[in-house]
């Protein structure tokens, strides 16, 4: 392979790492603010939660943006034939492995490995604020029926929903 060819990949190796190092950035910017969510639950404090939405909106809105530029990077890879065919992002990293073997430390792979943990960080989390949310709804729904009178019971399903029954 001539070294210009060589040079190319070198360059849509670190355009990746780019992509990788921002997807990091900022999944962990919502990891936190997921985190800073449970505690403003906790502490009932409905004017900060409300605040709270519209940044983890323009997050998520960052997220699909950088999206689009991993699908950006893949297609131009894809139109210069110096990898076989890419498809997922799963590919993309398949295709840069010798680059990653080739430097002291795997950046690449470390990044893909980071960011995955987040995303599971930000999964549980957001798991833990939804059973808050639900816990929170039961007790509301119980106070409400205590003045009108109505009791009906309800418990939580495998998937951390509600039941009701009578």
């Amino acid at each position: 392979m001539t070294d210009a060819r060589m040079d190319e990949k070198r360059l849509y190796y670190h355009r990746a790492l780019d992509v990788w190092e921002a997807f990091c950035q900022l999944h962990k910017e919502l990891y936190d603010l997921t985190c800073e969510e449970y505690l403003t639950l906790l502490a009932s404090d409905i004017d900060k939660l409300e605040d709270m939405l519209p940044i983890k909106k323009e997050i998520i809105g960052k997220i699909s943006d950088l999206e689009l530029v991993r699908t950006e990077l893949i297609d131009k890879i894809n139109d210069t034939k110096l990898f076989p065919k890419i498809i997922r992002a799963s590919d993309l990293l398949a295709a840069f492995t010798d680059f990653d073997q080739q430097s002291p430390i795997p950046a690449l792979y470390n990044l893909n490995s980071l960011l995955l943990d987040i995303i599971h960080k930000i999964q549980d989390q957001n798991k833990k604020n939804q059973m808050f949310l639900n816990k929170s709804m039961l007790s509301l729904r119980e106070i409400k029926q205590g003045f009108t009178g109505k009791k009906t019971y309800t418990t939580y399903g495998a998937d951390g929903m509600t039941r009701a029954g009578r």
